[in-house]
């Protein structure tokens, strides 16, 4: 119905859709579990405050486990600390606790805000007060002195607003513990260098120059360190895990397949602790004569070609000379007959598997590690079940 030509929309309240009951079965679920899980990390949060109460030499292994475990979930300590520094500041960290109106000057250390609230004032005036309000799990202060000369926007000085439980990390401790964390991480480069029998008896000064610019790594298993034919992007000092040094096979293809055809690649070597690798091809700018595998966890130091390059003409010439290829000179005909030794190795293997199983099943006995499923049916079909290790056909 239409009045001056202009539609009449009806009167009639709009009423809401109502939500099926599956809906509101998981609405009601959710609430419930982040309900849960705010008291649950409540309770956590309390029972990690009575902890922190003792005496750091009072608390138990499993209550070092349990600080360290909750001061993970800090993005505010994660993300200023390394791994070792928090590890170390669970072991000593301490809380303490204030009443209402009490003033906390922030310049003294770091502060994590565990239980209350407390309100922040400008350095310039402590009756100048700000709408600033820090509550559970934020911080202020800093873990390193600050100039506060100048005029900024970093205050120092806190009050509660409540009764407050507030962990404290002071500049001290902070300051003690990464020397300490940077004095062994030093030891452990010289310990790796040195380690390496190239550089046994090298003079201390110049394993130094070499620690200064290592870097502590870890690679995985089965990752490609050095391609054949490129040059080395590191050199690299083997501290733990082993690598394959790798040829490739040249005239040795796999038969065609529905992918295409795939280059052999032959094991020459093996790499293993106390070992490096890549100094010849960095400083001279040779490509690799190999390629390097990882076939375990390798943990080491690296040093980047630029840092290497950089050292004084003695120390790359002291490191020349030590140092010696991965890989010689290998001809097409060497890499050949250690193909075929390996190939022939890995058919005895498997010879030697499959004759065992056999002798194993028709003696009617079970093996450890093979699991033994039986057809039923005719007896030709009877006849043809193997071990479960049997290679598909």
């Amino acid at each position: 119905m239409t009045q001056n030509g202009i539609a009449c929309q009806s009167k009639r309240p709009h009423t809401p859709e109502k939500l099926p009951a599956i809906d509101i079965q998981v609405a009601e679920k959710v609430t419930k579990s982040h309900a849960h899980r705010k008291q649950t990390r409540k309770m956590l949060i309390n029972h990690t405050i009575k902890v922190l109460k003792k005496f750091p030499v009072l608390r138990t292994e499993q209550e070092h486990r349990s600080i360290h475990k909750v001061l993970k979930t800090f993005p505010c300590l994660t993300s200023c600390l390394s791994r070792e520094e928090l590890q170390r500041i669970s072991l000593v960290s301490i809380v303490e606790t204030y009443d209402r109106g009490q003033i906390i000057f922030g310049n003294n250390g770091f502060y994590l805000v565990l239980k209350g609230s407390v309100k922040p004032y400008l350095h310039e005036s402590a009756t100048d007060k700000t709408d600033q309000k820090i509550g559970e799990g934020e911080h202020f202060g800093s873990f390193e002195a600050l100039d506060t000369s100048g005029s900024g926007t970093n205050f120092q000085y806190v009050l509660t607003l409540e009764p407050c439980e507030i962990l404290r990390i002071s500049h001290a401790v902070y300051g003690k513990f990464k020397k300490e964390i940077l004095a062994q991480k030093y030891a452990q480069k010289v310990s790796l260098i040195k380690g390496c029998q190239f550089y046994l008896h090298w003079p201390k000064l110049y394993i130094d120059k070499l620690a200064n610019i290592i870097q502590l790594k870890s690679f995985p298993a089965n990752q490609m360190l050095v391609r054949e034919g490129k040059i080395c992007p590191f050199v690299c000092y083997i501290g733990e895990g082993e690598c394959n040094i790798l040829k490739d096979g040249g005239a040795l293809v796999r038969p065609l397949e529905k992918k295409g055809s795939r280059m052999k690649f032959v094991v020459m070597g093996k790499l293993g602790p106390m070992e490096s690798f890549g100094e010849v091809s960095v400083l001279l700018n040779q490509p690799s004569p190999c390629s390097i595998l990882t076939t375990t966890e390798v943990k080491g130091g690296i040093i980047e070609p630029e840092a290497l390059k950089e050292l004084d003409s003695v120390t790359v010439s002291l490191t020349l000379q030590t140092a010696q290829p991965t890989c010689g000179k290998l001809s097409q005909e060497d890499i050949n007959k250690e193909y075929t030794r390996q190939e022939r190795q890995k058919e005895w293997e498997y010879m030697k598997k499959k004759v065992l199983a056999d002798a194993l099943f028709y003696s009617g006995k079970t093996s450890e590690y093979a699991k033994w499923t039986q057809k039923r049916g005719s007896k030709r079909a009877a006849n043809t079940y193997k071990p479960s290790f049997y290679p598909s056909t």
